[in-house]
């Protein structure tokens, strides 16, 4: 039983170190909670704080931002175990009778994930890992305030174009009579259409989405578009610009070989132009955000020009010193222009372990190089499992000898 025992911990030791490589970052939902003002309004609201990492944790709870001396949490820490998914806590809101200024007030209700000793007399409190659920609070203006967005998607045929111009009034008054007016120009500045969507009405606090189709009988392209939106004698509004037909460039692939994270990481960029137009002074930005959306590192590229149709490797340097295993959501965007004006851009996610980099998202599919087959991680988990065969041979080498004395 003893022998059985030894062989079983054993294979437990090898478990351990096959998979002692996952760390993930702990969770929270909702990102955010949106609640429009209403005077000494009382609401009890609920998030969940999820243990990706399935193990015993210690976490703290604190609040900033401009409502922060309005909330009250349930609790100030918790604990975790390895058998805990996720935990629900609540906090509570008490507004005041009165806010003076109109607008939108954010707060954030903050989860530090801190040593589990941390809690014991005389131990000083070092936060490992932060995430963050948002409390937005819309207090609302004394006569008519239409607030817009504007979404551009191209349908895929015949060159059609979808204006997606969501509003909402923000004010204490209705809107009788509201519409979006679209300016549409070349990338040299000549206007070529002007279209608009269907006349609607729109109450208090409520939202509404104006769709407006455009027949895009131009060629491929940027163009910008002036997208106004008119409501009862009152203007918004926002510019954007947007391609017709092929994107101009994008980034097919990025590789990142021969990495060890506190070093520099070399990221290759394979970058297509698909136009038939060359187009000059072109870089590489990416942008890597931490656990609670904040910047924590941005570097670049040099400028490169790229011949029409044909594609070239960007390369882009980041210093990982001080940055952490684990999952992070960046942006990878491409400027263009004499002054880097122009820019297309993806959303991705960027997982960095001990010997390689992922990036995720950026065209459907996983691109991941890492270093050599033998780097020191690979090569201490070899030896790991060299020891533990080669001491499962000796103790059965050794059984056998004593049985024949």
């Amino acid at each position: 039983m003893r022998n059985k025992n030894i062989v079983l911990l054993m294979i437990i030791s090898l478990l351990l170190v096959l998979t002692m490589q996952n760390v993930f970052a702990i969770g929270i939902t909702p990102g955010r909670t949106t609640l429009n003002f209403e005077p000494g309004l009382h609401k009890e609201i609920s998030f969940s704080v999820v243990n990706s990492e399935h193990k015993d944790m210690s976490v703290v709870f604190s609040v900033r931002g401009d409502l922060e001396d309005s909330i009250t949490l349930s609790q100030t820490s918790a604990e975790f175990s390895v058998s805990d998914n996720s935990k629900s806590f609540t906090y509570v809101i008490d507004l005041p009778q009165e806010i003076g200024e109109p607008g939108m007030y954010e707060t954030e209700i903050i989860v530090l994930e801190v040593p589990e000793d941390s809690f014991e007399e005389g131990t000083s409190v070092g936060a490992t890992v932060a995430v963050a659920t948002q409390l937005h609070v819309h207090v609302p203006y004394p006569d008519k305030y239409v607030e817009m967005e504007v979404n551009v998607i191209e349908s895929g045929k015949n060159n059609e174009v979808i204006f997606l111009v969501p509003v909402i009034n923000r004010g204490k008054l209705d809107v009788n009579n509201l519409k979006a007016v679209i300016d549409i120009y070349t990338s040299s500045n000549e206007k070529i259409e002007t279209i608009e969507s269907e006349s609607e009405s729109l109450k208090s606090l409520e939202r509404k989405e104006l769709v407006v189709d455009w027949s895009a009988e131009v060629d491929s392209g940027i163009y910008r578009a002036v997208v106004k939106v008119e409501y009862d004698g009152e203007i918004t509004q926002k510019e954007i610009e947007f391609n017709v037909g092929d994107m101009a460039m994008e980034v097919k692939e990025i590789t990142i070989n021969d990495f060890e994270l506190g070093g520099i990481a070399k990221f290759n960029a394979l970058v297509v132009n698909n136009w038939m137009t060359d187009l000059k002074n072109v870089y590489l930005n990416i942008l890597v955000y931490n656990y609670i959306g904040e910047v924590m590192a941005d570097f670049k590229s040099q400028t490169y020009d790229i011949d029409s149709l044909s594609e070239i490797t960007m390369v882009a340097y980041w210093d990982t010193e001080g940055v952490e295993v684990g999952t992070y959501d960046g942006d990878v965007i491409l400027k263009y222009g004499k002054y880097g004006e122009k820019s297309i851009e993806k959303s991705v996610q960027i997982k960095v372990e001990d010997y390689s980099i992922e990036v995720l998202g950026l065209t459907g599919r996983v691109i991941t190089k890492k270093g050599g087959m033998f780097n020191l991680n690979n090569l201490l988990i070899v030896s790991v499992i060299l020891l533990i065969i080669g001491n499962i041979i000796w103790f059965f080498i050794v059984r056998r000898l004593k049985k024949k004395k």
